[in-house]
């Protein structure tokens, strides 16, 4: 068995302009959400969530393009913002400088965050359940995030010689995400993360405390699969 001390899911160190940033853009994402359960999807306005808030326009349209954006997230990702720093990080060679257990490392934080969210993501799913509607919009955000993770990795594998993978549907550099090219390793390290990160998530709701000891071990059953079969 591997240590579980390595997939601690330990967030990077936030700024205050940064943690502020974050914080509002979650107060937005859940007025918009609340109003939703309130009115019903296509009753709320901009101005509606703006108002709940109390922020300008231009503040609002400074964090979403749309109600659709605030309410779903950005089409392109399911990552979050907090994801962010723990991406970059694993992209330049960290925390570890090894690539399983810094997979783990990231694995673990993203579904820490989550977790952290039970509320607001109760509250998502009951806007979907209210508003059948939705779901295909959310169906294609779902889709490309093994996309997005397929490109994280590559990156990881290049020693990430290009610009950062910004999972919040911006890119930090002149090179698109889509001018990535893909190895077959990045496929398949991004379909197993994706499947360990649905399976922990699926763990996590009958057990408390930190997922990294989930994760980590379903990353050993998949060590001996392969060993298995090696052999």
């Amino acid at each position: 068995m591997s240590s579980d001390s390595e997939v601690q899911a330990s967030p990077p160190v936030e700024g205050l302009r940064e943690r502020k940033k974050r914080e509002r853009g979650q107060a937005l994402r859940r007025a918009a959400v609340d109003l939703a359960l309130e009115k019903g999807y296509h009753n709320v306005t901009v101005e509606d969530i703006c108002e709940r808030c109390g922020v300008s326009r231009r503040t609002f349209f400074n964090y979403y393009s749309s109600k659709e954006e605030a309410l779903l997230g950005r089409v392109d990702t399911v990552f979050d913002e907090e994801d962010q720093p723990a991406i970059e990080e694993f992209e330049a060679g960290g925390p570890h400088g090894r690539l399983v257990s810094d997979l783990k490392h990231l694995l673990a934080f993203i579904v820490d965050t989550r977790m952290k969210k039970l509320d607001d993501m109760h509250q998502y799913h009951l806007m979907l359940k209210q508003d059948p509607s939705l779901i295909p919009l959310q169906m294609a955000r779902m889709g490309n995030s093994e996309r997005l993770f397929r490109q994280i990795i590559q990156r990881r594998l290049d020693g990430a010689v290009l610009p950062p993978v910004d999972v919040m549907g911006t890119h930090s550099g002149d090179n698109p995400d889509h001018d990535i090219v893909v190895s077959p390793r990045a496929e398949a390290v991004a379909a197993l993360s994706m499947m360990v990160l649905k399976t922990t998530f699926t763990r996590m709701r009958s057990v408390d405390g930190d997922p990294g000891p989930v994760v980590d071990t379903l990353f050993d059953e998949l060590r001996a699969l392969f060993r298995e079969e090696a052999d």
